[in-house]
């Protein structure tokens, strides 16, 4: 006999073929009628629908019935980070794949780049090296604390267009959903933590403005390097938000 959990899971399996074998229509049945097609209660419909909906793959409307609608990638993704419930473990395993999508984001950025684009990342460096100068020569611990959160917000926007120049839509929301557990400045890393990266975001920008793919690889590996060695303050910092 069938529990009510698994009628739910074959249901949502059942609803997912339908959408499938009748793709030419955007609109779901009834419950009433889909619980019908389907052999099930309506309970049970109602429920296999609210799965699909925190999937993304429908949009419930009232009076408007169910509209199937293309899920997006991270939908679930952004969903799971954001619950603050996620283990070190999977802390880890995001932070190593944020490394090694990096590390990896350099043909397609020269494939794919704008003058345009490479106009704003220049404008994001000299932002930097205006606040870096606040940070090192602040006079009291709430100056250096206030340059300090706007080199954060700059790394940010410095990494994001990094990714918004790849083109690819995809990458872009898997940044959006783990630039604000990752971050350069961690709070826990040491205090020469600048004098210790081996490459700065101004080597970045010029060599995607003058350098090559592999050029850049290179020098985002080494940009990360110091990433790779505090991982585990890191994830530290990640598992306190």
């Amino acid at each position: 006999m069938k529990t009510e959990s698994s009628l739910v899971e074959q249901a949502q399996r059942d609803i997912l073929q339908y959408i499938t074998n009748n793709s030419d229509s955007k609109e779901l049945p009834k419950e009433n009628d889909l619980a019908e097609i389907l052999g099930v209660s309506r309970v049970v419909v109602r429920e296999a629908l609210s799965r699909l909906r925190v999937l993304g793959f429908i949009e419930t409307r009232r009076k408007k019935g169910s509209t199937v609608v293309s899920p997006k990638l991270f939908g679930v993704m952004n969903t799971i980070v954001s619950s603050g419930l996620i283990d070190q473990e999977t802390l880890r395993d995001l932070y190593q794949l944020r490394l090694m999508v990096e590390v990896g984001l350099s043909y397609f950025i020269f494939a794919n780049k704008t003058e345009k684009q490479v106009a704003e990342l220049e404008k994001i460096v000299e932002k930097e090296d205006f606040y870096k100068h606040q940070e090192a020569f602040a006079e009291t611990e709430k100056e250096r604390d206030q340059a300090t959160k706007k080199l954060i917000e700059i790394d940010v926007r410095f990494h994001s267009k990094l990714y918004e120049m790849t083109g690819n839509k995809s990458l872009q929301d898997f940044q959006h959903i783990l630039r604000h557990l990752f971050t350069v400045y961690y709070h826990k890393v040491e205090n020469d933590f600048h004098d210790r990266t081996l490459i700065s975001h101004v080597d970045l920008y010029n060599a995607i403005r003058t350098g090559t793919p592999d050029a850049f690889r290179m020098a985002m590996h080494l940009h990360l390097m110091p990433q790779f060695v505090n991982m585990g303050s890191a994830l530290d910092h990640a598992a306190e938000k």
